[in-house]
């Protein structure tokens, strides 16, 4: 395989006096070295010396994470194709890390950039890699074209029994079902700027999700089963919030809803209008939650959302018990004119032990009769709970959620009054720009 040209450009072993310190390191120990390299500079140190020859052959990791250094898709991908076939393929992939070819000052042919996505993918399972990453670089040129591109994978192509830990970015899923069942160890799954298609997402074994600035279908939600997680990131996901089904084990949860289309367009308190899209399209029963329930075991939770944005409120009208709950952050979605769905989730948060409220400058006024929320006449259970309001201005809004707390049993010397926390932008574009599968661009 070609060195590249920047090989004559790598530094020789150190050296201390005649002594090589590096090339004296035992064959396993230093492809150890090499693997933590990206792959371009493993095959470039062939060129040091004799010793170094055919080391990266041994490596039993791929790193392509940067189109640097590549003229071209077609030289970006022959690369990769080659390291395949003239690496000792006995040994199995630990680590593959790849990145289709961009160049957002040349352009670049999205179509051949991906062409061996599925087939790279396919030869790592095969070589029982443990962790994998494949990203799809069209977030990267986003602020250039307003859209973004997704590369279509096959739902079934995940299978193996080594695979622990899966990254994937801008790809997208359609069909049926997204079923990670057949990975039975997969213990960590990330999704960024994915289209996920699909009427469920089934892991068993996962116990760390984080899904980012994904679409979800409009027109129905999707449901994600995974009964083993114990953290989930849930961030500025587009169309319907997805429905989340027991998760008994969870410990702690951060939701942040923006960009959705379960708002309503009249500000109604709990998505009642009965005449916007996004009330009419969202109902799934009366006495269903669609995020509460599957959160309702967790330790530590994070729900902030845009203000119309309903769902936690309405979830709320069929609250469940937080028997486990310690910590709580909510931001303005739970401000309405009669604190309903603040006092409503304290109320079912029996061991809760510190809230922290972030208040905007400006809070958006709700319509309604405002929802049908089970309050009862009598103080908060917890007894150890302490507040954190964290706002611009003490304003007459605090002072009324003061007071109200005040009412429930929660004396002042428990309340703290901060100033709001540093605003940090969203990679996540607002309002999102349109989304096509690259199947829509060819066509």
């Amino acid at each position: 395989m070609p060195p590249g040209g920047d090989a004559a450009r790598i530094k020789r072993p150190a050296v201390v006096g005649d002594v090589d310190f590096l090339s004296a390191l035992p064959d396993e120990l230093l492809r150890k070295v090499l693997s933590f390299l990206p792959s371009r500079q493993a095959v470039q140190t062939s060129v040091l010396a004799h010793r170094w020859r055919h080391e990266w052959k041994e490596v039993r990791s791929l790193r392509v994470s940067s189109s640097k250094g590549f003229q071209s898709e077609n030289h970006l991908n022959k690369f990769i194709n080659h390291l395949l076939i003239l690496r000792n393929r006995l040994l199995p992939l630990d680590v593959v890390d790849i990145k289709s070819y961009n160049d957002r000052v040349r352009g670049f042919d999205l179509d051949e950039a991906c062409r061996y996505i599925d087939v790279w993918i396919r030869h790592a399972l095969n070589l029982k890699v443990q962790q994998l990453r494949v990203c799809i670089p069209s977030y990267e040129i986003l602020e250039e074209e307003g859209t973004m591109y997704h590369w279509r994978l096959a739902n079934k192509l995940f299978t193996s029994k080594h695979l622990t830990k899966l990254e994937l970015i801008c790809v997208e899923f359609k069909d049926h079902s997204l079923d990670f069942s057949s990975c039975p160890v997969l213990k960590y799954l990330k999704m960024e700027f994915c289209n996920l298609l699909v009427n469920r997402i089934v892991s068993p074994s996962i116990k760390h999700l984080i899904i980012t600035c994904c679409g979800f279908k409009p027109e129905a939600r999707t449901r994600i089963f995974a009964p083993s997680l114990i953290s989930l990131q849930l961030v500025d996901c587009r169309e319907r919030t997805p429905f989340l089904e027991s998760m008994p084990l969870l410990v702690s949860a951060f939701i942040r809803l923006r960009n959705c289309c379960d708002c309503c367009a009249n500000s109604y308190e709990t998505g009642d209008c009965g005449s916007c899209e996004g009330c009419t399209g969202s109902n799934i029963g009366k006495n269903t939650c669609v995020l509460l329930q599957g959160l309702s075991g967790s330790t530590n939770l994070e729900l902030t959302a845009e203000t119309a944005v309903f769902i936690f409120r309405k979830d709320l009208t069929c609250c469940p018990v937080f028997n486990k709950l310690k910590t709580l952050l909510l931001n303005d979605w739970c401000i309405t004119a009669n604190l309903g769905p603040l006092i409503s989730f304290l109320q079912h948060s029996p061991n809760l032990e510190k809230l922290i409220l972030q208040l905007p400058e400006i809070t958006q006024d709700l319509k309604g009769a405002g929802g049908s929320y089970d309050i009862k006449k009598q103080p908060f259970l917890s007894k150890r709970l302490t507040v954190e309001v964290k706002c611009h201005i003490l304003d007459e809004q605090v002072r009324k959620i003061l007071d109200v707390l005040d009412s429930f049993g929660i004396p002042p010397e428990q309340i703290k009054i901060l100033p709001p926390p540093k605003q940090i932008k969203s990679r996540c574009k607002d309002p999102w720009p349109g989304s096509l599968s690259f199947e829509q661009k060819r066509t």
